[in-house]
């Protein structure tokens, strides 16, 4: 398959069984059962140089998919804000994918308090990608998230 972007921006590619991204102690697992082609790449500071905000890092699937995934601190609603300006980006460049966007951070906001907390970025997100809880379009969790692509 052939991928999109800069060769310098992958992290690694094929048909592996589990893709992990990683950062800080934050880890995305995506467990790739029927060995679908992948590639893992780099969007801070490889995909995306310039000095705006932009999540981390991104996996793109032979299906379609493509991840966004931030991997953070405590901030939700600035990883809301980063994954938002990704998927504007990354949208405009190449539109024909499928997004999901993750954030995984080191403390979750309680249920009571997230609607607040994740603020204008995520409703906008939800919004873009018409993301609801059953299709999963937006995961946010604590630590480590792991998912089968």
């Amino acid at each position: 398959m052939n991928f999109p972007f800069d060769e310098n921006c992958i992290i690694e590619s094929g048909k592996k069984p589990v893709f992990v991204l990683s950062e800080n102690h934050r880890v995305y697992r995506a467990e790739n059962p029927n060995r679908k082609e992948a590639s893992s790449f780099q969007i801070d500071g490889a995909m995306i140089k310039e000095e705006t905000v932009k999540c981390d890092k991104g996996l793109l699937v032979e299906d379609g998919k493509f991840f966004l995934v931030e991997l953070k601190g405590v901030d939700v609603e600035h990883a809301c804000r980063q994954l938002l300006a990704t998927y504007e980006y990354m949208h405009k460049l190449y539109n024909g994918y499928d997004y999901y966007c993750r954030a995984i951070v080191s403390a979750m906001p309680s249920k009571k308090a997230a609607p607040k907390l994740l603020g204008a970025a995520y409703r906008k997100l939800q919004k873009k990608l018409s993301a609801t809880d059953k299709n999963r379009k937006i995961v946010y969790k604590s630590i480590r998230l792991d998912e089968i692509i």
